[in-house]
């Protein structure tokens, strides 16, 4: 029996050891991203300054920023949670730490997830704002710069040990755009012409970042996000299928669906979407309307069994 009792601790004692230094590899792998740094192969942007242009800025500007650094773009503590830590976005305002940065510096941060020292942005969309056109970039650019300043800090990310060891493991997903962008395609972004078209429809969804949550397919997947549900089914066969523009719009306008439905704007961004233009929208619906049907996945399907 003491034979039994010693093996069984010496086992334990072994797990333990592979559990601790798992943990310390996975830790060492999130710091050793955290500190790399990326060469850019930065494409030339020609900032548009002109009203079209500055109004174009302002429109993917507050649909597509606000929702995580702020109505003002000044920055905020956009996740906080005593167990995995507290992420803040970046002020960026000609006060906050943008103040001296090129148009250069501003590209490759915005489409490559990239700080003018060659370090990668942490949580920064640049996997969907590498699709965006030179023409729009130009607009967002010049847009920011004209920003009323704002001395509103931006203090660095605090994760936790545990969090960062799930970062490590990969279990929150891509943190670094720039770690699986290709950062030498310095090739030139072009944008459909602007109307109520499937083509436009899918400029807008891929700026947007719909897949993130939504999966390829659009019929549901796990977010990154650690302690958000799956994204839910939005092809013609889930309820935007039954749904007509004017409902669609209404949805994003309010963040209820006509199920009845409240959507948390934390993990659907309904107030950043209700932003965007009327062509904007309505092409978007236009494209999600055209998808092929698709069944929900697995992870929207058990999450649903879960739930209901």
């Amino acid at each position: 029996m003491k034979k039994v009792l010693k093996w069984i601790g010496i086992i334990i004692l072994v797990l333990v050891v592979i559990i601790v230094a798992a943990m310390f590899m996975f830790r060492s792998k999130y710091k050793s991203l955290a500190n790399e740094r990326f060469e850019v192969n930065v494409p030339d942007i020609a900032l548009q300054t002109d009203s079209a242009g500055m109004a174009r800025g302002e429109m993917l500007a507050t649909a597509l920023c606000t929702g995580c650094h702020g109505g003002d773009l000044a920055g905020k503590d956009f996740f906080n949670d005593k167990t995995i830590g507290v992420v803040y976005s970046a002020n960026l305002t000609p006060g906050g730490p943008t103040a001296a940065w090129s148009t250069e510096d501003f590209v490759r941060a915005i489409r490559y997830g990239v700080r003018p020292d060659g370090s990668g942005l942490f949580i920064m969309p640049s996997l969907e704002y590498n699709h965006m056109s030179d023409y729009d970039l130009g607009c967002l650019i010049a847009y920011l710069r004209s920003l009323p300043a704002s001395d509103n800090p931006s203090p660095p990310a605090e994760f936790t040990f545990m969090a960062q060891v799930m970062a490590g493991a990969g279990l929150f997903g891509d943190l670094y755009s720039a770690s699986v962008l290709d950062l030498q395609d310095g090739s030139a972004r072009e944008r459909p012409e602007v109307g109520e078209t499937l083509a436009y429809g899918e400029y807008v969804m891929l700026i947007s970042g719909c897949q993130s949550c939504h999966g390829e397919a659009f019929n549901g997947a796990k977010s990154p996000d650690p302690v958000s549900p799956p994204g839910g089914n939005i092809t013609p066969a889930g309820n935007i299928g039954n749904w007509n523009y004017d409902q669609f719009a209404e949805t994003m306008w309010t963040g209820k669906t006509p199920e009845g439905k409240e959507m948390d704007p934390k993990f659907m961004p309904w107030d950043g979407i209700r932003l965007l233009g009327d062509t904007e929208k309505k092409a978007l619906f236009l494209y999600l309307q055209n998808l092929p049907p698709k069944e929900d996945s697995e992870d929207l399907a058990r999450w649903k069994a879960k739930n209901s």
